[in-house]
């Protein structure tokens, strides 16, 4: 190495007693620049091993903090996958629930028919042989769909105030639960009571 610009330190002397394979090691490098001395060889050996130090601990130190832009991208790219799966999610359970809502839809329909095929087989000819004309019996009909609503809606609701009265429960105890209330609309009342007036 050159010792451009650099001084040497005349007050201060390091006195070592070299290894052996040190030894040979520093002979060779005479040899080979054809030194005479042993100090400039040696000089140049401690400027080498501290430039190796450097840069040892600069990468190290690097590794420990990396640079800021790394952090964001990393942050950015792990929110992005987490956006990603989350999307992923949504979208799965859209198509579940559109699945489901298909389902109820049948389920219903199908009830529904049966319902209307036993009340014209069953009830319709004992109602008019009862003496009933055609208003009363399809305001019976009414009737017992809205009495049937009713009690649907009752019930859900009764549902609705348990796990209401649950969570109540579970926020005063620090239960952190985060499922969403239900909500129900009441059946048409006034629709039943017409009904029932017929």
């Amino acid at each position: 190495m050159s010792t451009k610009k650099r001084s040497l330190v005349a007050t201060k002397v390091y006195g070592f007693n070299p290894w052996m394979d040190q030894l040979v090691a520093i002979n060779q490098i005479m040899e080979s620049t054809g030194r005479r001395s042993e100090a400039p060889v040696i000089r140049d050996l401690i400027d080498e091993a501290l430039t190796a130090r450097r840069r040892k601990t600069s990468e190290v130190e690097s590794a420990k903090h990396p640079p800021r832009e790394q952090e964001v991208t990393g942050t950015l790219q792990a929110v992005q996958e987490l956006l990603l799966r989350l999307i992923e999610q949504g979208e799965t359970s859209v198509r579940a629930q559109s699945i489901s809502l298909e389902l109820l839809q049948e389920i219903a329909a199908e009830a529904r028919a049966c319902r209307a095929g036993l009340w014209e087989a069953v009830a319709v000819p004992a109602l008019r042989q009862a003496g009933k004309d055609e208003g009363q019996i399809a305001g019976s009909f009414d009737r017992h769909t809205n009495d049937g609503k009713h009690f649907a809606y009752s019930l859900a609701e009764q549902i609705r105030n348990e796990i209401l009265a649950e969570e109540t429960t579970d926020n005063r105890n620090g239960v952190d639960d985060r499922q969403g209330s239900l909500n129900y609309d009441q059946p048409n009342v006034a629709l039943a009571e017409n009904a029932q007036v017929n």
